[in-house]
């Protein structure tokens, strides 16, 4: 042997060995051998091992490590997690694949968030914002805020404001609450050709329910960036709408809306500027140029 020749090797095996580690393990589960954890839901029964289940759920790890009753249990039952969501799960667990469609989704994300399962809830999460349209963003932006999913919560809201437009004819538009209402339509960043759109999406919203939604009226209507309205379509509204007619505290609005155009002292007030500002940055270009001729431009 050439006395040159290195005397050791380290096999690098990690791919193979965690592949075969893997399968093994699951083999081990299918046929129910040295499994030592019984997961209950209803009457279906899930064979697993305490260490597979602990070892990618921090749930599970306090559950069979620490001072609870079912670490000493052979069986855990659950009530309000998906029979077919815990199901994937455990497939997950030995396995590191999981099935995520428009049917599973809303039943394997708040499994995997009760469990603790960070990778799972992203690629949920992820699954959802590639799903976004108008006639299902207000309901994913209410799903993610309540099991906490803070990115999938901003990108729904962004898909809301940048498409309002298609947003505010669907029917979960019409099924939001006042306040939901108020939180989208003050918001900067309100993608509309002109303000009359958020004024008719309001009035829509109210006569949907008029006897029940009235009385918001006047609220909302603080949201509209009255000013930005021409007097053509302010006067209408003072003269023709019975809603805003029959409201005192609309009135009141419109005609300040009307001053600002007839009125021009009263466009400096703090007030007055918050209500004319953009809902959208408005694009800039700008041309840079130079002796030589040669100039530069940056759109934004």
């Amino acid at each position: 042997m050439d006395q040159s020749s290195p005397t050791y090797m380290l096999a690098n095996l990690t791919h193979l060995h965690s592949e075969q580690l893997l399968q093994g393990l699951n083999l081990l589960r299918q046929h129910h051998e040295l499994c030592d954890i019984i997961l209950r839901v209803g009457d279906v029964k899930i064979h697993a091992h305490k260490v597979v289940l602990a070892s990618i759920s921090p749930y599970f790890k306090a559950m069979f490590t620490g001072n609870l009753s079912e670490k000493e249990n052979s069986e855990v039952e659950f009530q309000c997690v998906d029979e077919a969501a815990l199901q994937a799960i455990v497939e997950y667990a030995y396995t590191g694949t999981v099935f995520i469609s428009q049917d599973t989704v809303e039943s394997l994300l708040p499994a995997a968030n009760l469990l603790q399962i960070k990778l799972v809830v992203k690629e949920c999460c992820a699954f959802l914002e590639s799903q976004l349209d108008p006639g299902n963003c207000i309901g994913i932006s209410r799903f993610a805020e309540t099991y906490g999913c803070h990115d999938l919560y901003l990108a729904a809201n962004k898909y809301i404001c940048q498409n309002f437009e298609d947003v505010c004819q669907t029917e979960e538009f019409f099924e939001l609450t006042h306040s939901e209402l108020d939180e989208i339509v003050s918001n900067d960043c309100l993608n509309v050709v002109t303000e009359e759109t958020v004024f008719y999406a309001l009035e829509s919203w109210i006569k949907y329910d008029v006897q029940e939604r009235q009385k918001y009226l006047a609220q909302l209507l603080h949201c509209v960036r009255l000013p930005l309205l021409s007097v053509k379509f302010l006067t209408r509204l003072y003269e023709a709408n019975h809603l805003i007619r029959d409201d005192h505290t609309c009135k009141h609005l419109l005609n300040e809306a009307l001053k600002y155009h007839f009125m021009p002292e009263h466009r400096l007030s703090h007030q007055t500027m918050l209500m004319t500002r953009p809902r959208c940055a408005p694009k800039v270009l700008c041309a840079v140029g130079g002796k030589a001729g040669l100039f530069a431009c940056l759109e934004r």
